[in-house]
């Protein structure tokens, strides 16, 4: 998800659209337009490059909705609305958050090998930049 976070925001952004990371709403289809239009324009991407990116960022929101699933939320509630804490319930909402992870897995390695293979030398090299960890402050 690295990925998907270093094209989306920079550490400077929090202004108006900080709603999107904190519940307030989701709209997938303007994120990955926004994602799309960014990545296009720094990559210089060609439209092989392209499909093969909007391929990867497809992939990547159906495994967030995915791994959504229900409300996290109203899952917590449930599991706290006994007497005790329901265990076997937690660790199967655990473990089929999991096998998602798992089965949505080849998908993405492929999508994310896909898109990466399909760029040249200098577009490799620039992605690389573009996702490396951002350290803050003296090291």
């Amino acid at each position: 998800m690295m990925f998907f976070h270093r094209f989306g925001r920079h550490h400077h952004d929090h202004g108006h659209h900080h709603h999107a990371r904190h519940g307030f709403g989701w709209d997938g289809d303007f994120v990955m337009d926004r994602l799309m239009a960014k990545a296009s324009r720094r990559l210089d991407l060609n439209p092989a490059q392209g499909l093969a990116l909007r391929q990867l960022l497809e992939l990547l929101q159906q495994q967030r909705e995915a791994l959504k699933g229900g409300s996290a939320r109203q899952e917590l509630a449930d599991l706290l609305g006994g007497a005790s804490f329901d265990r076997a319930a937690a660790q199967s909402l655990w473990d089929d958050r999991l096998q998602t992870l798992r089965d949505g897995g080849p998908a993405l390695i492929a999508a994310i090998a896909d898109f990466f293979d399909a760029l040249d030398a200098d577009q490799q090299q620039l992605l690389r930049f573009m996702i490396r960890p951002r350290r803050f402050g003296m090291c």
